[in-house]
This record gives structure tokens, C-alpha cells and sequence, in this order.
């Protein structure tokens, strides 16, 4: 008996020791007491002058450890089942099944004698027979989570029953221990009272067993031989053998206390798996770009105070930090770091909310305040993140916009540390609706202000017919240096043509001449040389107008 308790022991600190919320195993430790009749029948006995037919009110104890061999559930789905491997003592018992036998007494035979001098019936005063009986047993079965606190477990087990009889006569003793096989199934309503430890239960449940295999032909004490040169004297109880030993009831109800490592109700482990999924969009999201080591965890859960006070509520923050920083912080919380229990992490997000259910809602909810920050910051990194946290905002062309002008600008600061006509003629023809034309002319005309070459501004002038220095070129073309080289046709003769939208306008030829490119090869008849010679008129007359 001490090393099983020394057994449970150990077994209570290692289920206590893990981390059940992180883990989801689950295991179970229970003592249950189930009041019964046994009933005991013997064969003829040896020396008693009546069988043994006696019935006894006892009270089997049962304990037993569980645990579950998958996760719980095993796959991420709402499963009320948890399936169960372990180990029972069960029908732990004792108890006296007579005393003081009238018994005869027997011959040099061995055999009893019936006469009224071998009544040995005060002989018998002060002997007892009596039993003990213990059934280890492997056990298996599944609980179901009814709802709330109330489960459902249903197990089944195979194992050996013990039962030891001791004949005590005289100043000595005897016992005879017998072994049958034996099977039972049980069923247990078990309702959760509180919770003693984080993640461990106390329950009470009602507990109903029934036992199959019969009890036979068992052997409680050795027969009475008698010896001539060793005479001793002669039991009551020596010879008996039990035809049946059985329950009055066919089914055993009882009351049950257990301890649950690492439960989940229905409710609880729907609210885990929402959570879960909570985390992931966070973290997915999250701003944080390396997880959160155990350290940081715990100094952030420190500053911020993210655990359930004495009475069970998250403890006032708004003196030390602003709503967005509690928030901000709190979102990277709970994606890279693990509340205590479900109904602190059930909190946080509730708090997270502000009475919201959905992440989806409190994301829209803190979309424009977002939205003013990443426009401000002008960071190309933090407009992209946006984009991902809020893929569908109305707002998705400003910030694209806004990422595309911050990429030109970074082009343009490299034209500008280059600072050469070339550069600059070059970023205009790539980008001819850039964000930076007029920082790109400016530069141009500094150069051209610069260089002072008459060549130049003529070439700016002609290149920026509206543009914001073309006054300025105007004047300066006077004391402008008319011999010097131009430089801009030095350093960037392939763009010193200006674009077609740019030069003076151009009269599109109408189809017509394009028509009068097809029939230009000499005609061959007289509808033809006609038709050549007005076309050849209209070609000249729109010459002339142009001029």
C-alpha cells in the first residue's frame, strides 16, 4: 500500500508540473466508494456442521490514473471526446465472513466425527475467518463533454482479482490468497466543483460499475490432515471452498472525487480555438517583426499588468499608458506570448475589442488612425504593411500612390546628387508624368544659368516652351555667350530633341497622303494621272499654309 501511494504521489507532482494549457494533454486521478452486498457460498465444508451462505455489506474503493494518449481533441475541431489509457485498484475490500463456527471434530482418518462427543461447538469461540480483496486492472475508455461542467466517462477494463481469506484459530494464523480473471465496465457523471490549481479540477461524479466475470471455486482454507506424531488441533473453517462468491445487485453505484489535469469543457476549448486563430491573424500582421522571447514576455505582462487581479479583472491602466499604446502593445502580446489561462486571454481580448467580437471589426475600427500614420511617416516598409493588415481599404490607391511616389523620390535624389544635364534629361524621358518634372527642370536651368551659353537656353527655351524659367532664358539670351559650345548637346545629344508633345505643333497628315503613298508609282492610265495631279495640288496647297 505505501509504494501505490508513493506511486500517486509521484504521478500527481508530474501531472501537476506540466503545462496542460500549452500542451492539451489531459490526465485524471479518482477514488470511488461503491456500497454493495457480497454474497459468499460455500461447497460441504470439511468440519462445520453448516455451509457458510453469508451475505456482507461492503464497500469496495476504487482508484484508478488516467490520461490521454492524443491531443484533446485530436485534430482543430470542436470534438467533445477525450479518449483515456491507464490503471485501477479496484474493488479494494475486507471484511469477516464468520466467527466462532460450530464445528466436529475428526478421527485418525482425517474424517469428521458426528456424534455429540466430538461437538467442538465452544471450541469454536474467538475464531474468525475473514477476507480482503483487491483487483488491479488496464483501463480504457473515452468522457464526453455534456456542457458547462458536467461530463460523461465511460470506461472499460480487464484484470486480476485477488482474494486473500485468513483463518485465524488459536494463537496462529493462516491465509490462502486465490487470483480469477476478471472484467468490468463503468460509467461516471462527473460535474466539476472549482478549480484547486491552474488547470486542475476537483470533481465529484456518481459513479455505476458492473462486474462480468463469476467468481468460482474458490479455495479459502486448506483441508484438516491429521497427524499422529504432530497433533495439532483442528480449525473450524480448515476445508472451505467457495462455490460463488457474488454481488447482490448486478450493478454497483457509488460516489466518485477526482482530479482533472488540463480539462476543457466544450465551451472552453470552442473559445481556445477561436483565440488560436486570433493569434495567427495577429501575428501575421503584427508590427513585430521576431517573436517575443519568454523575457519579454514577462517584462511586458509585468509593466502592463496583462493578468487577472484577486477579484478577476484585468487591473486600470489608462493613468500609465494612452489607449492606442496599450492596444498596440497588447496586440503584440497576445500574438507572441501565452496568458496563464483562457479566461485571462479571453479578457485581454475583450479589452482588445472594446466589446468587439471579430478582429475584422476592430481592424476596420483603428483603419484611419492608421492610415494618418503611415501617410506621415513616409516610410515605404509601413505603407506596404498596411496594405497587407488592411488588403480590401477604400484607402488601398492612396497608399499604392503614395509607395510609387517614394520610390520615384529616391530615383530623383540619386539624379540629383549626379547633378549633369544627362541626368536630368533622362529621368524627364523616362518619367514624362513624373512626380518631379519641375525639381527636374530647375536643375536644368541652373545648369544652363550656370554654363551661360547661348546654345543652352536656346535649347531650354525650346525644350520647355511653357516652362517656369522661360522668361528669365529670354532675358538672358542677350548677354548670353554666343560662341561657347553648348553644353547640354555635349553631355546629352540623344535627348536634346524635345518630345513630340512638347515641340511645336505639328499638323498630322491626313490619310489622304497616306493614300497618295500607294498610288505614287506612275500611272497607267488617264483616271489615274488625274487622280495623282489633284492629290499632287492638295499637298501643295497644305504647304503653302503651313507657311
Amino acid at each position: 500500500m505505501r509504494k501505490l501511494l508513493i506511486s500517486f504521489m509521484l504521478l500527481t507532482a508530474a501531472v501537476y508540473a506540466a503545462d496542460f494549457e500549452r500542451s492539451n494533454w489531459r490526465a485524471q486521478m479518482y477514488l470511488q466508494a461503491e456500497p454493495a452486498f457480497i454474497h459468499f457460498e460455500s461447497e460441504e465444508p470439511q468440519l462445520l456442521k453448516e455451509p457458510i451462505d453469508k451475505e456482507l455489506l461492503t464497500i469496495p474503493v476504487s482508484v484508478g490514473f488516467l490520461f490521454n494518449p492524443f491531443f484533446t481533441p485530436l485534430f482543430k475541431a470542436d470534438i467533445p471526446f477525450t479518449f483515456w489509457l491507464g490503471a485501477e485498484v479496484n474493488s479494494i475490500q475486507f471484511r469477516e465472513i464468520a466467527s466462532d463456527p460450530a464445528y466436529w471434530g475428526v478421527g485418525d482418518d482425517g474424517k469428521r466425527i458426528e456424534d455429540e462427543k466430538h461437538d467442538l461447538s465452544e471450541a469454536g469461540e474467538g475464531r474468525t475467518l475473514s477476507f480482503r480483496a483487491y483487483a488491479p486492472s488496464v483501463v480504457g475508455g473515452f468522457s464526453f463533454n455534456l456542457g458547462g461542467d458536467f461530463d460523461l466517462r465511460v470506461l472499460g477494463g480487464y484484470g486480476f482479482h485477488f482474494f486473500t481469506f485468513v483463518d485465524n484459530y488459536s494463537t496462529s494464523t493462516k491465509d490462502h490468497t486465490e487470483m480469477v480473471p476478471t472484467a468490468f465496465v463503468s460509467g461516471a457523471l462527473e460535474y466539476r466543483i472549482t478549480e484547486i490549481f491552474q488547470d486542475v479540477d476537483m470533481k465529484i461524479g456518481i459513479n455505476v460499475r458492473r462486474e462480468f466475470l463469476p467468481y468460482e471455486d474458490m479455495m479459502a482454507t486448506y483441508p484438516y490432515k491429521y497427524d499422529k506424531e504432530n497433533p495439532t488441533p483442528s480449525s473450524g473453517f480448515s476445508g472451505i471452498t467457495f462455490s460463488k462468491v457474488s454481488y447482490k445487485w448486478p450493478v454497483r453505484v457509488g460516489l466518485e472525487l477526482s482530479f482533472d489535469f488540463g480539462r476543457e469543457s466544450r465551451r472552453d476549448r470552442r473559445m481556445r480555438f477561436t483565440l488560436r486563430d486570433r493569434d495567427q491573424v495577429l501575428r501575421d500582421n503584427s508590427e513585430v517583426k521576431d517573436t517575443l522571447s519568454d523575457w519579454d514576455c514577462m517584462a511586458i505582462e509585468r509593466d502592463y499588468r496583462f493578468f487577472l487581479d484577486e477579484n478577476g479583472e484585468l487591473p486600470d491602466m489608462s493613468d500609465a499608458y494612452t489607449k492606442t499604446q496599450f492596444s498596440d502593445v497588447l496586440e503584440s502580446f497576445l500574438a507572441f506570448c501565452h496568458p496563464a489561462d483562457l479566461a485571462t486571454k479571453e479578457k485581454l481580448y475583450a479589452t482588445l475589442d472594446t466589446g468587439k467580437i471579430e478582429l475584422k471589426e476592430y481592424q476596420v475600427r483603428q483603419e484611419d488612425s492608421r492610415f494618418d500614420q503611415v501617410m506621415a511617416s513616409n516610410d515605404p516598409e509601413m505603407l506596404e504593411m498596411f496594405l497587407q493588415y488592411y488588403p480590401d481599404s477604400p484607402r488601398r490607391g492612396e497608399v499604392e500612390a503614395k509607395i510609387r511616389t517614394l520610390s520615384e523620390y529616391h530615383k530623383f535624389r540619386e539624379i540629383q546628387a549626379q547633378n549633369t544635364f544627362k541626368a536630368y534629361l533622362s529621368y524627364l524621358n523616362d518619367n514624362p508624368n513624373g512626380a518631379f518634372r519641375d525639381e527636374a527642370e530647375a536643375g536644368i536651368f541652373e545648369l544652363v544659368r550656370n554654363s551661360n551659353r547661348m546654345k543652352d537656353y536656346e535649347i531650354y527655351l525650346k525644350r520647355f516652351p511653357n516652362g517656369k524659367y522661360v522668361e528669365e532664358a529670354k532675358a538672358a539670351l542677350k548677354g548670353a555667350n554666343n560662341s561657347a559650345p553648348s553644353q547640354i548637346e555635349y553631355q546629352a545629344p540623344e535627348y536634346v530633341e524635345p518630345p513630340a508633345e512638347e515641340s511645336a505643333p505639328a499638323v498630322e497628315e491626313p490619310e489622304e497622303e497616306e493614300e497618295e503613298e500607294e498610288v505614287k508609282p506612275t500611272p497607267k492610265s488617264k483616271k489615274a494621272k488625274a487622280k495623282a495631279k489633284r492629290a499632287a495640288s492638295k499637298k501643295k496647297a497644305k504647304s503653302k499654309k503651313r507657311r
